[in-house]
Formats: C-alpha cells, structure tokens, sequence
C-alpha cells in the first residue's frame, strides 16, 4: 500500500527500523504511519483510521512448538476458531 501511495501520488516517505520507532515518530509530529491493524496500540495516544484497501498481509500465530500447556492449547483453540468464523 506504502509503494502505491508513493508511486501514485510523490509522497516522501522514510521508515523506520520497527513499529516502536514509528510510533516515535508518529508523537513527534514526523508522520504517519501505514501498519496492519494487529499493531494497533490501545493507549488512546494514537488515532487508528481503518483503511480498506486491494492489498493484504498475511498473518501468523507463533507459539513455542515445546509449550505443551493445556491453557495455551485452548487460547490457540479459541482463536482458530474466531478465525474460522
């Protein structure tokens, strides 16, 4: 979405090395920022706009492939099954 924006319409842009130094600049008044909705931060510092969009990301969900805890089966369970419906 960032290249197309760039591309389509000149705008000058930089990023930054992680989302943490984004969100810096974003307080400092530099910018804005492009990012995908699971970074959303709800601290009430920052306005999240949704955008709709042509382009889309894939996502994962990471857990420790030795973590055998019967809770962390059953979030990963929940969630699969949020995600299925």
């Amino acid at each position: 979405m960032q290249n197309r924006i760039v591309r389509t319409y000149g705008v000058k842009h930089f990023n930054s090395q992680n989302h943490d130094t984004t969100l810096t600049n974003v307080a400092a008044g530099k910018g804005v920022c492009i990012a995908a909705g699971f970074l959303n931060v709800f601290s009430g510092e920052f306005a999240w706009t949704p955008v709709d969009c042509e382009e889309h990301m894939s996502c994962v969900l990471c857990a420790h492939a030795g973590d055998n805890r019967k809770s962390v089966a059953t979030f990963l369970g929940i969630l699969l099954k949020l995600y299925q419906e």
